[in-house]
């Protein structure tokens, strides 16, 4: 009789998260999953109990996983650039966790509000006046706009319609900072 392979939650949280970032969430489906890491699919559901519960507890790991990327390169007497330096640069290192964590759930509508008004967004609003030399409201728009801006990039990185370097991203990043103040 063949040994049976008994897999334990973590090790297949963390065989999904592989999977992500080699195939991305899109196409992810318990038999696909399942021959990657190489079970049936008993597994995945007496440990998450659904799909749906599998990708909701991925989508966590890689919102930490994010959270760890971010602290490691913001500086907060730069932050305004190098939280969207290190938000497109997760796109370039991580293009499939990037698509799971702000692409895939973009069918829900928001507003500029709820976009911007994130406990975090709003401390990085509040440093931007001093370090700029804007007023607050200046500082909002020009946040927005670099937000934006460095979303546009992620996706066209994510995409692969631009092949950057790091250094590139740094260069753009600081670019539209820089032409966004010269028309404040």
């Amino acid at each position: 009789m063949a040994r049976k392979t008994v897999f334990m939650k973590d090790q297949l949280l963390e065989k999904t998260i592989d999977f992500i970032k080699e195939k991305g969430i899109k196409r992810m489906r318990a038999r696909e999953l399942c021959k990657y890491i190489g079970c049936s699919t008993q597994p995945i559901f007496k440990n998450f109990g659904s799909m749906k519960n599998l990708k909701n507890e991925a989508k966590n790991y890689i919102k930490n996983y994010y959270k760890n990327f971010m602290e490691e390169i913001v500086d907060k007497n730069a932050y305004l650039y190098s939280t969207n330096y290190s938000y497109a640069l997760f796109a370039l290192q991580e293009p499939n966790l990037f698509e799971t964590l702000f692409i895939d759930d973009l069918g829900k509508s928001k507003t500029i509000d709820d976009v911007l008004k994130t406990d975090d967004d709003l401390d990085i609003i509040e440093s931007i006046p001093n370090q700029y030399k804007i007023s607050k409201k200046q500082s909002e728009r020009l946040y927005r706009d670099v937000k934006f801006y460095a979303h546009g990039l992620s996706c066209q990185i994510v995409f692969n319609n631009l092949s950057l370097k790091k250094e590139d991203v740094g260069l753009l990043i600081k670019n539209i900072i820089k032409n966004l103040i010269k028309q404040i």
